[in-house]
């Protein structure tokens, strides 16, 4: 690891240790190597930027982990809920400094908090995502902040509608419906909101809503996605909670043409189709129609910075510990998988 890696990163860790959360959770942010993910998701950044983006991967990761097990759906929505109200709240007018409420002298822990009966004993969580939005907002200025709060809107709906499906395994999914699901849930398009605002990609409304942009954006979080579910399928399979994941799927759908016990198929079947969304989105590059021509070179960059998150998050993947990639050679090794973009 290179000593300018080694710098930025200390510098990050700082962000998750300045936070009002417990040593034990810190130490599940740390596990999950939130400050790798930033600096490979966004290369070359300056740590000012990088800081910002971390405080907002803590506020999902805290999303991701409320509305994941042991939450019903019920506290599922709850919890989307307040995490859409404080992003909501950011974008009105007269905003104050970001503060944190004197009731997070004491750190806290989300996880005997998150799933308390009234809210009154879990709202440390709740101040935690108002102080970090408030916080960015004051950072991260228009149009580039009102984007990042349309999109967590999207990802607070799609997490609480992904603990709804939890609760109802009987209604399956099949590969093009999920595939267009897991768009939302990835959380990808906020990291593409952050890379247009470290790079100030100022592009118009009309060009980022244009159809074959659109298309485009939606191609680069699927390669974000699959790769996601292979990389992650080990760690799920052995959890027993690998239902929500393309391989899965796979394996039931008829589309697919697999046995269900077909391991290695589905893998197979979901790196074909990872190969076939790279090469589909390299050829709509080359047909994107032409704008206007200070526009042009934006529209270049942000497809550059794209195909950063995309590679970064894949480097993220196999590199930190969430996964469990690679840790006990005599361990189980169902699922792992390995390619080159």
């Amino acid at each position: 690891m290179s000593d300018p890696y080694q710098a930025k990163s200390c510098g990050l860790v700082e962000v998750i240790d300045q936070c009002h959360l417990t040593d034990h959770y810190k130490k599940d942010l740390k596990r999950a190597e939130i400050p790798h993910l930033a600096i490979r998701a966004f290369p070359g950044s300056d740590l000012k930027h990088l800081r910002i983006c971390v405080e907002y991967l803590i506020a999902a990761f805290l999303l991701d982990r409320l509305t994941d097990k042991p939450a019903t759906a019920a506290q599922a929505q709850e919890w989307a809920d307040i995490y859409k109200q404080y992003f909501r709240k950011t974008l009105q007018e007269n905003k104050g400094p970001a503060r944190i409420n004197q009731y997070l002298t004491k750190k806290c822990d989300i996880y005997p908090q998150a799933f308390s009966k009234t809210f009154e004993r879990t709202k440390g969580p709740a101040e935690i995502i108002k102080y970090l939005t408030s916080h960015m907002s004051n950072t991260i200025k228009d149009p580039y902040w009102s984007c990042l709060v349309e999109n967590n809107i999207l990802l607070a709906d799609g997490m609480a509608k992904e603990a709804v499906d939890r609760e109802n395994p009987g209604t399956e999914m099949d590969l093009e419906t999920y595939i267009k699901v897991r768009r939302d849930t990835i959380g990808a398009r906020q990291l593409f909101d952050l890379g247009r605002w470290i790079h100030e990609l100022n592009i118009t409304p009309e060009i980022l809503t244009h159809p074959d942009i659109v298309r485009l954006e939606e191609q680069f979080i699927d390669l974000i996605s699959l790769a996601n579910d292979l990389y992650s399928y080990k760690k799920e399979y052995l959890a027993k909670d690998a239902n929500h994941n393309y391989l899965t799927i796979a394996l039931r759908d008829p589309t697919a043409d697999l046995h269900e016990n077909d391991l290695q198929g589905a893998i197979n079947y979901t790196y074909d189709k990872f190969c076939r969304v790279l090469a589909d989105l390299e050829h709509q590059k080359k047909v994107l129609p032409r704008f206007r021509k200070s526009e042009e070179a934006k529209v270049d960059k942000y497809l550059w910075l794209m195909m950063n998150v995309v590679i970064g998050t894949i480097q993220w993947s196999l590199e930190c510990e969430r996964y469990g990639h690679f840790v006990d050679a005599d361990g189980p090794n169902q699922g792992d998988v390995v390619f080159n973009l």
